[in-house]
């Protein structure tokens, strides 16, 4: 008996051996390098683990493979091939962007996947197709009183809360901000941001990127057996934050429904959209019909809520820590910003639009700090890079490392260094294609990186049009990267002591 259950466990021993050895196989049968592997969790433990960020893991590939124009590694057992080559990465984005439009990170059969970040490529075209004309100038320059409402309680609260010593911790305060924006530009709710009491909006805001141990879970799962947690129809680790939004869609579209459309917000607009049942992309070799729902809508509304808040308040810190330790530079900022705002009368679209080196300094934030430190792609047929033997099949994930090339010497010369000069009209020029992507590149760029730049441009100019900002005791000069968020964050916080002018 003994006899057989051994023979069985060594069988079983031999057949699961052999069966990770093809799988892990995969890139060097096909000529590409691969890093050192751990079975299972493939060449990711660290990341699966929580014990180190994707930022620096993707970094330390990128740089001990220098001389790879592709390194191929195993997210579990999943081959995903990560592209370091920038003509390589502008064939992805640009040239060929129609065989790699599927991002290809939906993984559960959750309506809140089907948002413009997420959703595969039929859904996605509808999606930018009608969602594009919330992002033009006209309809940005609507919004800057609603910003500018933002801006002045951002000053009120800095002004009631900087105590004697002046210390706060900047990602908090930017937070308060972005997220009083996206409340009011977004979906004309009052979400009280810069009260100190519980704010539900401002949990669900911190909830949504922290990989708690249920995501991490769900996407090792995936990792392992792609496509199982769809295909058993199961929802998203996170079903609560989507049903705080569909809740809040559902309250909107009851009290703005078939009425005039008053504060041409986001949620108008969607609301349009509903008004007039389905809507179709038209255009390409087929047509593609899409049924406005409220869970639709809701899914639209997560993402947008996402991008408002996070990106530019991670941004605005970041940005906030890098002057408190360069005041050359601040104050250089500051003579800029109180010139424009005297000559204009106050912070309106226009004077921002003149602040140049404000956006110098803000593009250079963007590459130290890009909040998203890789661009994800998934090929949709066999694809075969020009000029290579490297082919694709269809469904292979692609990762371009936007953090690793924002800090590559060979195009950002001493990269630890914060130089808004290199994002002068003139140098910003040079830059060769596909090494600067704090919002991606393409068709399937960030459809709202110029409401993100001109919100946090306002918020700052503001703040700094009355204040200035130095270094503390628990200011860090290299920030360390916490591994458990899904964005670029400091663990331990921005710290900057907070003075009046």
């Amino acid at each position: 008996m003994i006899y057989y259950i051994v023979s069985g466990l060594l069988i079983f021993a031999c057949t699961i051996y052999y069966w990770l050895k093809t799988k892990y196989s995969y890139w060097s049968k096909r000529g590409i390098v691969s890093p050192p592997i751990v079975p299972v969790l493939g060449n990711f433990s660290s990341v699966t683990l929580q014990k180190q960020s994707y930022f620096d893991l993707f970094t330390e590939f990128y740089n001990n493979y220098a001389d790879q124009k592709y390194i191929g590694v195993y997210i579990g057992l999943r081959p995903t091939l990560i592209v370091r080559d920038p003509e390589v990465i502008k064939q992805i984005l640009i040239k060929d962007f129609s065989q790699f439009q599927d991002r290809g990170v939906s993984f559960t059969d959750s309506d809140i996947e089907q948002n413009l970040f997420f959703a595969e490529a039929d859904v996605w075209r509808v999606l930018r197709h009608r969602l594009t004309p919330i992002f033009t100038t006209g309809k940005l320059k609507t919004m800057i009183p609603l910003v500018l409402k933002s801006m002045n309680g951002l000053l009120d609260y800095a002004d009631r809360t900087i105590g004697e010593n002046g210390v706060m911790e900047m990602r908090s305060l930017a937070s308060k901000y972005t997220l009083d924006v996206i409340g009011s530009c977004a979906f004309g709710v009052e979400v009280d941001a810069f009260s100190e009491k519980e704010n539900v909006y401002r949990e669900i805001a911190n909830r949504m990127l922290l990989f708690d141990s249920k995501v991490a879970i769900f996407r090792f799962i995936n990792s392992l057996f792609p496509g199982l947690l769809k295909t058993l129809g199961v929802k998203s680790a996170q079903k609560d934050i989507f049903d705080f939004f569909v809740n809040m869609v559902n309250e909107i579209v009851k009290e703005r429904f078939g009425k005039p459309k008053v504060r041409k917000d986001f949620m108008d607009f969607m609301i349009e959209l509903k008004e007039q049942g389905r809507v179709v992309r038209r255009g390409d070799d087929h047509e593609k019909e899409l049924e406005i729902t409220n869970e639709l809508m809701a899914a639209q509304a997560f993402i947008f809520y996402l991008g408002g808040f996070e990106t530019s308040s991670g941004t605005m810190s970041f940005l906030m820590h890098e002057i408190s330790q360069n005041l050359d530079i601040q104050e250089r900022l500051h003579k800029e910003i109180s010139e424009v705002i005297e000559r204009h009368g106050g912070v309106t679209y226009e004077a921002i639009n003149e602040m140049r080196y404000l956006e110098m300094v803000l593009d250079e934030t963007l590459r130290k700090y890009p909040i998203l430190g890789v661009l994800v792609r998934q090929s949709i047929s066999p694809y075969t890079f020009p000029n290579s033997k490297i082919s694709l099949e269809k469904g292979t994930s692609i990762i371009i490392p936007v953090y690793a090339l924002h800090y590559d010497p060979q195009y950002f010369p001493n990269p630890l260094e914060f130089d808004p000069e290199r994002f002068s009209p003139e140098n910003k020029a040079k830059l060769p294609s596909c090494v600067y992507l704090p919002f991606g590149d393409g068709p399937r760029n960030c459809i709202g990186m110029r409401f993100a730049k001109v919100q946090s441009m306002i918020g700052l100019a503001g703040f700094l049009h009355k204040y200035r900002v130095e270094p503390t005791g628990q200011t860090k000069r290299h920030l360390e990267i916490e591994p458990k968020s899904g964005t670029l964050t400091s663990k331990d916080g921005i710290w900057v002591n907070v003075k009046r002018r």
